[in-house]
C-alpha cells in the first residue's frame, strides 16, 4: 500500500507570550530538546517552534513542559503585564473589527439603517440588546 503525505502550511498566529524554556532545560542538568519533547510526548521539532515563539502550546502541553521542568507554569511562560486585549475605548479587538467591517458597509442603502443601529449600540455592554435592535430593523424591511 502507498502512504501518501500531505504538506500542510502552518499558518502562524504572532503571539505575545514569550517563554523561559531554553534557559530552565540547561539549568535542569542541560536536558536536550528532545529529551524534554520524549517526556512531553511531542517531537523535537514541536519543542524548537515554541521555545522560538512560534507555536503557542496548548494549556496542558504548557503544564506538562512545566512539570517536566520541575517549576510552576508562570516559571515557564510569561505574558507582559499590563497588557490589554482591549483598546483606550474598553472595546475589544473583535469588537474592533467588527466596526471597521460595518463602517465598511455606510453609504449603501440597503444597509444605513443597520450601519446606524449599530454605532447607537456598539458602546453598550449588553450584546443580546444589539443583536434584538438588528432583528427589528430587518423585520421592519
Amino acid at each position: 500500500m502507498m502512504s501518501c503525505l500531505l504538506y500542510v502550511p502552518l499558518i502562524v498566529k504572532p503571539t505575545k507570550v514569550t517563554n523561559s524554556i531554553r534557559s530552565l532545560r540547561f539549568a535542569h542538568n542541560e536536558m536536550t530538546q528532545a529529551e524534554l519533547a520524549e517526556l512531553i510526548g511531542v517531537t523535537r521539532q514541536t519543542i524548537i517552534a515554541i521555545e522560538k515563539g512560534r507555536y503557542s502550546p496548548s494549556l496542558e502541553m504548557a503544564f506538562r513542559i512545566a512539570q517536566a521542568l520541575g517549576v510552576p507554569l508562570d516559571d515557564v511562560f510569561q505574558y507582559p503585564q499590563g497588557d490589554s486585549m482591549k483598546d483606550h475605548k474598553g472595546h475589544s479587538q473583535r469588537t474592533g473589527r467588527m466596526v471597521d467591517e460595518v463602517r465598511k458597509l455606510r453609504g449603501r442603502p440597503d444597509t444605513e439603517r443597520l450601519v446606524d443601529a449599530f454605532d447607537r449600540l456598539k458602546d453598550r455592554p449588553d450584546a443580546k440588546r444589539v443583536v434584538n435592535e438588528i432583528r427589528k430593523l430587518e423585520d421592519q424591511e
